[in-house]
């Protein structure tokens, strides 16, 4: 039997030596991938001075042994050669790390940017734009900044002096950041600004933090480092004034300048803010729709429009127009006010009565009037809309409320003539069952709210319809009309502060003009396309794994062998 192994000075000095080394090694490790001299670092430091020293001190012949015996004269050049030969490796790696060097070996270029981003790149150039990407990364967000940086550096060198890339650190560069329109959240992120002609940003007026007045730069959010996001921000930059949306004028609409809870200046920031252009309509002054209309809206008017007016519209439509109608009950709010009658789209009107004879919809003369109560905001004719038809337009709006306010319900043909049924009629909001249209509307003037099974229209309403031609991929001119039951819809107050009014919003004007579709940007679907950049977390586990844990199983097999062939 082998006599239990007793641990002497000796023994325990030469561990403590063993760990030391180590417990340098991954000081050095850590002080690389780190770049900077953290607690860590120097407590290993600590602990392997202090092991080789306690080796020395406690055991001192070892120590002349090992430096004049065969083992170090034969082993020391093996040793030194494959100490030099790792150190090589691990700065070698940590270089190109920090360096972000990179480099697409593959024949079909499979890791370089896509040939849609080349050809949006093209796009500004031909048409003199000229960008500046902006990225906020803190400190803490250096290592995530290497790795976008690898992604900009392409489209910088695919863009020439169109595309220019700067990073600013938020905690360092406040002032800078806020003229971005840095937020909260933003650390990590990308915004798009157009440059001037002499390179600096385009300036607007914005509210700063202290509530005054102040001047910051025109931004797109993009969003985080990769190409879908980027692309489609530089193809909104692109598309700049390929859109424009005109407002009609003229009939009591709402102001687009109007700031306050009445007005809908939001929707012009919103479309200004895309690269939408936005103009008035005074439909009474013009012969025809301007050609460059990709849209017409008509938001809250009050007076009816004229034949002449409603022939112009009709022109425009039949060469593949887009059109928005949103309405107000008649009277009402008028009465409220105190301003005369609100007329427009009266039974008899022409305007009504052409949507009804073209498309087959026309908006009625009632009033909803809500009684679940859940759905009620306050009073019966404050309704909220939650029944959403299935509706390509819905995509953002299907799970979200929508606040109106005095909500005027339509109807749509049951057997459409042969003109009404060259098109596709499709709802889009809806009131719930306990509702009902109230008809008297003199009756609500006068307080008396109840439903007249005779006369008042039973729920669930329609309150919101689109319109296009049947097979319409088949057409080259592609009319559409939208028409919705209420302007209040789309007015400051609602439009700040609920979502579902929003999404509806910027989901309406994409469907009309199409701005979306121009815009979007889908890189090659590739199930075996590596991504083009990886997280600070992802290149750290492949650092360790590359210089620490590959290297410390070949040694530590090797110490296995030793240990196996020393017994």
């Amino acid at each position: 039997m082998r006599p239990p192994r007793t641990f002497t000075r000796e023994t325990l000095a030469g561990w403590a030596g063993v760990a030391g080394v180590l417990a340098l090694l991954a000081g050095g490790l850590i002080a690389l991938l780190a770049r900077e001299i953290t607690y860590g670092v120097f407590a290993c430091v600590l602990v392997g001075a202090a092991g080789i020293a306690f080796w020395m001190w406690a055991a001192p012949d070892d120590l002349r042994a090992w430096l004049a015996g065969r083992p170090t004269r034969y082993g020391t050049t093996s040793v030194l050669v494959s100490a030099v030969f790792i150190g090589a490796i691990a700065y070698a790696y940590i270089l190109v790390d920090r360096a972000n060097i990179t480099a697409d070996l593959t024949a079909v270029q499979r890791y370089s940017l896509n040939a849609p981003s080349l050809e949006v790149i093209d796009q500004l150039a031909e048409r003199g734009f000229r960008v500046r990407i902006v990225g906020f990364f803190s400190r803490a967000k250096l290592r995530e900044q290497e790795a976008a940086d690898i992604l900009l550096r392409q489209y910088e060198a695919a863009g020439g002096d169109t595309i220019r890339a700067q990073y600013i650190d938020p905690d360092e560069q406040p002032d800078v950041a806020a003229l971005y329109g840095y937020q909260p959240g933003y650390d990590g992120s990308f915004v798009l600004t157009l440059l001037g002609e002499d390179g600096t940003p385009r300036p607007r007026s914005a509210i700063q933090a202290d509530g005054q007045l102040g001047t910051a730069y025109f931004t797109l959010f993009l969003g985080g480092a990769n190409e879908r996001d980027i692309t489609t921000g530089l193809k909104t930059v692109a598309s700049a004034g390929a859109f424009k949306v005109y407002f009609t004028t003229g009939h009591g609409e709402r102001d687009l300048a109007l700031a306050d809870d009445n007005g809908i200046s939001r929707l012009f920031v919103s479309l200004d803010g895309q690269g939408i252009a936005v103009e008035p309509l005074p439909l009474a002054e013009v012969d025809e729709v301007p050609a460059d209309a990709s849209a017409v809206l008509i938001v809250g008017a009050w007076d009816d429009f004229t034949a002449q007016e409603v022939e112009r519209l009709a022109a425009y439509l039949e060469h593949g127009g887009r059109l928005g109608i949103f309405a107000d009950p008649p009277l009402i709010e008028a009465a409220i006010s105190g301003a005369p009658g609100n007329t427009f789209l009266d039974a008899d009107s022409p305007l009504n009565a052409y949507l009804w004879d073209e498309f087959g919809v026309r908006a009625l003369d009632a009033l909803v009037i809500e009684t679940k109560p859940e759905l009620v905001n306050g009073s019966e004719w404050l309704p909220i809309l939650n029944t959403i038809a299935p509706h390509t337009i819905m995509s953002d709006v299907r799970d979200e409320p929508i606040s109106t306010r005095f909500v005027r319900p339509l109807e749509v043909v049951d057997l459409p003539t042969e003109r009404q049924n060259a098109y596709v009629r499709e709802p889009l909001l809806f009131t719930s069952d306990q509702s009902f249209g109230e008809t008297g509307l003199s009756d609500f003037l006068e307080g008396r709210i109840a439903y007249d099974p005779g006369a008042d229209l039973p729920g669930p309403l329609l309150v919101g319809v689109t319109v296009r031609r049947q097979l319409e991929f088949q057409h080259d001119i592609q009319p559409r009309l939208v028409l919705i039951g209420d302007s209040d819809i789309f007015k400051n107050e609602y439009v700040k502060q609920v979502p579902g009014n929003v999404f509806l919003w910027t989901d309406i004007v994409d469907w009309l003009t199409g701005f979306a579709d121009a815009v979007t940007f889908t890189p090659v679907n590739d199930p075996t396309l590596l991504k083009l950049t990886v997280s600070a977390g992802e290149r750290n586990t492949i650092a360790v794994i590359t210089v620490i844990l590959l290297p410390g199983a070949v040694l530590l097999t090797g110490g296995a062998v030793w240990w196996y062939r020393r017994r």
